[in-house]
């Protein structure tokens, strides 16, 4: 695209550059620059774009977009814009031929519940015969092959990226979580989503959005992008976005198992091994049954038969592929063992996650019940302590351990949690090494015990200092439960 195309196509203050130059890419990091690329630099939160403009040109960028007017007086191709972030999402768009128009599009957002319901979807969908993606947490996945992503919800032109990616492979429907940093940060800004799914909202982030206030309107956004929105009205917040939206007159649907909603499940059975419910469609009671445990469970299962209905897919074919979804992946996860102990990996990193984990643990235990997590470093605080006493309110015992500690002390982080759990009880033990209390929790298990490995699940890795070391949880948790059967 030349660039007096793409002065047509965006609101700029200034400009010197060449008009007919072509460009063909698009990126916010110099590391990607190639030639023909376009280097936007954009003011992130501990580095300014802009001190990579020389780099960016040295490797080939044959226009600079910046807020910063000193660039237009030096001998450089150089656009000048009000807002770069915004420039780099509808830019990304634009030189991607616009992807998000041409795939059955659905936003997933909420504080939990994103990554399950992205996967239940596509399970969903390809067991109906239809190519999917995925954008999340646990990376992109086009066509089967998997992408690791550095956030939940990319940068805005890495997305266009992957979408355009996408539809080479014929993909027909991607699913993809969308973060509440994602919409303030404008990664979102230029995607038409057919469908967008809001599953809670709890104390989370407030070290970026600063209050719950501000938490919501960042979720409410993606729903201003979504033709169709899908809400849980259970939750307090969905409730209040759920009749905003129909004020607005906007096309939305309600789900819940408490209150009544145009989409209604009733719990029937639920056990370690999975649960059964009933829900009213076309005015006819169908009932579904799934393999994982737990209201949790239903509520990602219901957002995502409603979104696969609206999408064209019978209840038939959602319900019997239901059937056959063992579960997802990190999420809720049974380890196999032959111990007379169950342990069950799952990502629950806030107090709410956890909540929602124990209480589906409390309904099915005959044992104790021993939990072993931690909180992330230099991140909202506030939660270290009420997850403490999540753990304590519905533990026997609290086996406290590093997470992602970055600079802080993971043996301060731990004694902050340990605070929330001394409200219950002292039955804690401090392991700092996640590895280490892994091996001495199930060296140690009594019979009937239900163990929980929060926080890592797929996560790949242990974020120290500013480095990211390799870490397999799920791979340790077999080896320790390996070597335990093995000597008993």
């Amino acid at each position: 695209m030349k660039i007096k195309n793409i002065l047509d196509k965006i609101d700029y203050i200034k400009y010197s550059a060449n008009e007919d130059t072509e460009v063909n890419n698009i990126t916010n990091d110099s590391r990607e620059v190639n030639e023909n690329s376009v280097f936007v630099a954009v003011k992130g939160f501990k580095k300014d774009g802009n001190t990579y403009i020389s780099s960016a040109l040295e490797k080939g960028a044959k226009l600079i977009i910046t807020e910063d007017e000193k660039f237009i007086e030096r001998n450089i191709p150089v656009v000048q814009v009000k807002d770069s972030r915004i420039t780099l999402s509808k830019l990304s768009s634009i030189l991607n031929d616009e992807p998000s128009k041409k795939l059955n599009l659905i936003g997933v957002t909420g504080t939990n519940g994103k990554t399950s319901i992205t996967y239940i979807l596509d399970h969903i969908f390809r067991y109906y015969g239809s190519k999917t993606g995925i954008i999340g947490t646990m990376g992109a996945v086009i066509d089967g092959e998997k992408l690791i992503l550095n956030n939940t919800t990319p940068e805005s032109h890495q997305i266009q990226e992957i979408l355009k990616k996408m539809l080479e492979k014929n993909t027909k429907s991607c699913f993809m979580e969308v973060s509440s940093h994602s919409t303030v940060l404008k990664r979102v800004e230029d995607l038409d989503f057919n469908i967008g799914i809001f599953t809670n909202l709890t104390k989370d982030h407030l070290d970026f959005h600063k209050s719950m206030d501000e938490y919501y309107k960042a979720k409410k956004d993606l729903f201003y992008k979504s033709g169709i929105s899908i809400i849980n009205i259970d939750d307090n917040y969905g409730n209040k976005m759920y009749e905003e939206l129909k004020k607005e007159n906007r096309k939305v649907y309600s789900y819940s198992i408490d209150n009544i909603s145009d989409f209604k499940a009733t719990i029937t059975e639920t056990s370690i091994n999975g649960t059964k419910f009933k829900l009213k469609v076309d005015d006819k009671e169908v009932e579904i049954q799934i393999n994982t445990p737990g209201k949790f469970s239903v509520y990602n299962t219901l957002a995502s038969i409603i979104a696969a209905k609206v999408s064209g897919i019978s209840i038939d074919d959602i319900k019997n592929s239901l059937k056959k979804l063992k579960g997802v992946v990190g999420r809720f996860e049974i380890i196999p063992t032959n111990l007379n102990c169950t342990v069950i990996l799952d990502f629950a990193h806030t107090p709410d996650g956890l909540e929602k984990i124990m209480e589906t643990i409390d309904e099915v235990a005959k044992g104790r019940k021993v939990v072993m997590f931690g909180a992330g470093g230099e991140r909202d605080i506030s939660r270290r302590a009420l997850m403490g006493e999540v753990a304590g309110k519905y533990c026997d015992f609290c086996y406290l351990t590093s997470d992602n500690p970055r600079y802080e002390d993971p043996k301060s982080i731990c004694e902050e949690i340990a605070e929330g759990v001394k409200k219950y009880h002292n039955n804690y033990k401090i392991i700092i090494d996640r590895k280490e209390a892994i091996n001495y929790i199930v060296d140690n298990y009594k019979k009937d015990d239900i163990i929980l490995l929060a926080g890592k699940s797929t996560e790949p890795y242990q974020v120290i200092e500013d480095k990211k070391v390799p870490y397999d949880e799920r791979e340790i948790a077999l080896k320790a439960i390996r070597l335990k059967e093995k000597n008993n």
